[in-house]
């Protein structure tokens, strides 16, 4: 197991934190957002008891080793601009993958870059991570950019990887290695 230790990372612009039973409405707009959601790895969440098992989720991995859930807060209106994890931490390989969403009025503003950048570096550096994984819906053109400037590589489609609403989901699997690392 490795320790997560950190309550919250803060950036410029945001704070990254641990989700609280508080953030259960925040959570619940942005996971019941279908345009938020359309290239997502599960259906629209509809009602507050699936933000509160989230927040349980969170609490949970966190406590295992093996995942960090954190809500993206702006620091400039106090509002709950998105949520970004590493989940699925394997210690033994050094690997993790990386998982984000931003709320709609956050768009066009960088601030998903910040984010992650934030998470990225915890991952590389405090949790010697050597390999970070993201799966993307093909046709998500924002964030395959953003894997892209952060210097992640495309490395192939998994076929029908995700079920959304009873539709089998391609995804594109994105890497990013310590050593190719963009600062």
């Amino acid at each position: 197991m490795i320790p997560i230790d950190p309550d919250s990372l803060v950036t410029p612009r945001l704070d990254l934190r641990v989700p609280t039973d508080a953030d259960t409405r925040g959570l619940l707009a942005l996971y019941g957002d279908r345009e938020v959601m359309r290239h997502w790895s599960h259906p629209v969440w509809t009602c507050p008891a699936q933000a509160r098992a989230a927040i349980a989720e969170a609490q949970t991995d966190r406590a295992r080793g093996s995942g960090l859930h954190l809500v993206i807060v702006s620091r400039s209106d106090g509002g709950l601009a998105g949520s970004c994890a590493l989940f699925d931490i394997h210690p033994q390989h050094r690997r993790a993958t990386l998982g984000y969403l931003l709320a709609r009025p956050y768009w066009g503003q960088g601030l998903a870059g910040e984010a992650v950048r934030a998470l990225l570096g915890y991952g590389f550096d405090a949790l010697d991570l050597v390999r970070i994984e993201a799966e993307v819906i093909p046709g998500n053109r924002a964030s395959t950019a953003l894997l892209a400037r952060l210097g992640f590589r495309c490395e192939g489609l998994l076929r029908a990887r995700w079920r959304v609403d009873g539709k089998a989901i391609d995804v594109q699997l994105w890497a990013l290695l310590r050593a190719e690392r963009v600062a």
